[in-house]
């Protein structure tokens, strides 16, 4: 049987990630697959980019991300199969050993917990905004069989999300999913949830002595989130301290008992009142000032989507949900994704071939429906104009709705598609909104743009010149397919040459700015005057020694030229650890380069003139 076009795709990612072994752990979310890598120095970025699945690629949070798009799921099963995992075992938890900022961790938690579960959330959204349109519209009577059948197949999700939070929490956390579903529903039974209702009493108690406040679990995610953890913790404990022979009655009671009660006792009542904390920070900033709420919220929304960090508003418009019956900040996401599809149709005029426009249309269309990605990573991400202008848009008609009030009052996907759950007081606003973002992030992209009438990728260089490209180090010339390195000498990372030093500094072999410098400094990245990237990769196979052959004197930011030394090299530790020595320079972004120069010896002085790289 040939293979299929996904299981090609997917086969060249992980050749492209460094191969199976170079990869930690997979997950995916609504678009993306998410990796975490051993050795970042291996991935070959420009290829991945390449594959015309792959809509964008990027490092972020301590994460490898793959674009995909809305057929992301499929993908990932044919990854999964190949690499080996399941599901239950993919998770953010990543390298054990690999320290992470508080920051990364909580992004990694949110997305982890929140990417499986969207597209639940997102379908009962739709079927809300229908249901709240049908009414609106008169169509059919709120109080008919059919609407409550509709309302039914909505509400089930947000009535019982902190089932689907602690199931998706329990992967992340690596504990039993059962176990953390029994605690979300010992935290929702009727008991807990008509007291709060009623309203009767503040708190049960246990044994007479602890009590045990009273909450409406029902809706709120970060509550479930922490039992979840503290259950992974106790789980483990157990299991430690009880014999084999026990674990597996016991096991499961004891977690549930302690892990229970803790989650009653005192991290309930703490998510509760941490995530009512974070809607009412979104609360008072709207009390300062709606408009203000509107600009500070729309201007980070574009952004926040390209870096992975949207994930975190979702929980706090299910907690806004929850305490107040409404939100204020998904209508912004609407107003954000409707402000990316105007500025990437604006695009469309500037495109050269019938295959730019293809793509232009397609991602326009796509975030109308409320996946964006396409769009940001497709088209945007290219042309720094249009994504300025896409934040402007969406900046200006967040603050408009905010200024007028506008709200939802149920989870919804930000799609041209859920227009139908603003019927009511606020749907004139909202409307508006809409046509605001969209003609002001196209006419914004179209003026910004006019000064150009080739739009300019991010980054790009007006002036183009000849780059001197100059020894790295003393020693002798090795041309680059000769090297011991399949990944180099395949050119697969890009074209250049190699010298096998005598002496242990290394110099910059071109004039520009330090980009990058691998935690591990074996090698040292540098951008050029006129947007060359180049890579410096000292010895083969030396990720292994951890940095320790190596004393790096630059840092990222650092101005270069020929004569300034970056690192020194110990060649003698090397040898002693079996180590080729031969280091690599090649230029990573070749469709930048016209012709590389033709080494006219076979030694060189570190400095020393080798040719000149000419510029497309």
């Amino acid at each position: 049987m040939s293979e299929s076009n996904q299981e090609k795709v997917v086969k060249s990612i992980i050749d492209y990630l460094g191969g199976k072994e170079n990869i930690s752990n997979a997950w995916h979310c609504m678009t993306r697959l998410r990796f975490e890598i051993k050795d970042e120095s291996l991935i070959e970025e420009e290829n991945i980019k390449s594959i015309p699945e792959v809509m964008g690629a990027q490092n972020q949070n301590n994460q490898y991300q793959i674009i995909i798009g809305t057929e992301v799921e499929s993908y990932f099963e044919v990854l999964a199969s190949k690499l080996g995992i399941s599901g239950a075992e993919s998770s953010s938890n990543g390298n054990k050993g690999e320290k992470k900022s508080l920051i990364t961790m909580f992004m990694d938690i949110v997305s982890g917990v929140f990417g499986p579960i969207v597209p639940a959330i997102a379908g009962a959204g739709m079927i809300k905004g229908l249901i709240a349109g049908f009414v609106a519209l008169g169509v059919v009577s709120d109080e008919s069989q059919t609407i409550q059948v509709l309302d039914m197949l909505a509400s089930g999700v947000f009535t019982f999300l902190p089932f689907f939070i602690a199931a998706s929490a329990a992967k992340i956390f690596k504990t039993n999913q059962y176990l953390a579903i029994a605690i979300a529903a010992a935290m929702q039974y009727p008991t807990m949830t008509d007291a709060a209702a009623a309203g009767n009493i503040d708190a049960f108690h246990i044994f007479g002595l602890i009590p045990i406040p009273v909450f409406n679990y029902a809706g709120n995610v970060i509550p479930i989130i922490f039992a979840v953890f503290v259950l992974s913790y106790v789980q483990r404990w157990v299991d430690k301290v009880l014999p084999k022979v026990l674990r597996t009655v016991f096991t499961p009671t004891f977690s549930l008992f302690i892990a229970g009660l803790i989650a009653f006792i005192v991290i309930g009542p703490i998510g509760i009142h941490l995530g009512r904390g974070l809607a009412d920070v979104i609360a008072w900033l709207f009390d300062v000032s709606p408009i203000l709420a509107g600009v500070v919220v729309g201007t980070i929304r574009p952004v926040a989507i390209l870096t992975g960090l949207h994930h975190a508003m979702t929980p706090i418009a299910l907690q806004n949900f929850s305490d107040q019956g409404y939100d204020m900040l998904m209508p912004m996401m609407f107003m954000a994704n409707m402000a990316i599809a105007g500025a990437t149709l604006a695009m469309y005029r500037k495109a050269k071939s019938q295959n730019e426009r293809s793509i232009i249309v397609s991602s326009s269309l796509s975030a109308f429906l409320g996946i964006t990605e396409p769009a940001l990573f497709g088209v945007l991400t290219k042309y720094k104009r249009g994504l300025l202008a896409a934040t402007i848009g969406s900046a200006l008609a967040s603050a408009f709705i905010s200024a007028f009030g506008v709200r939802i009052y149920g989870y919804i996907l930000s799609s041209i598609f859920s227009l139908p759950a603003y019927i009511g007081e606020y749907f004139i606003f909202a409307i508006l909104g809409i046509v605001i973002a969209i003609v002001v992030a196209y006419i914004a992209a179209t003026l910004l743009s006019k000064s150009n009438e080739k739009l300019e990728p991010t980054g790009a260089k007006t002036e183009l010149r000849e780059e001197e490209l100059t020894a790295v180090a003393t020693g002798n010339y090795v041309a680059i397919d000769q090297v011991a390195d399949e990944a180099f000498a395949s050119k697969s990372l890009g074209d250049g040459y190699a010298i096998k030093p005598s002496k242990s500094e290394i110099f910059s072999p071109v004039s520009g700015k330090i980009k990058t410098v691998f935690p591990t400094k074996h090698a040292i990245g540098i951008e050029t005057n006129i947007g060359l990237e180049v890579l410096i990769h000292m010895g083969i196979e030396t990720v292994s020694l951890d940095g320790k052959p190596f004393e790096i004197l630059v840092k990222p930011g650092d101005v270069v030229d020929k004569k300034t030394q970056i690192a020194t090299m110990d060649i003698e530790e090397l040898e002693k650890n079996k180590m080729d020595i031969t280091t690599m320079v090649v230029v990573t972004n070749m469709e930048k380069v016209k012709s590389l120069p033709e080494a006219t010896k076979q030694s060189y002085s570190a400095g020393e003139k080798i040719g000149d790289i000419l510029p497309n």
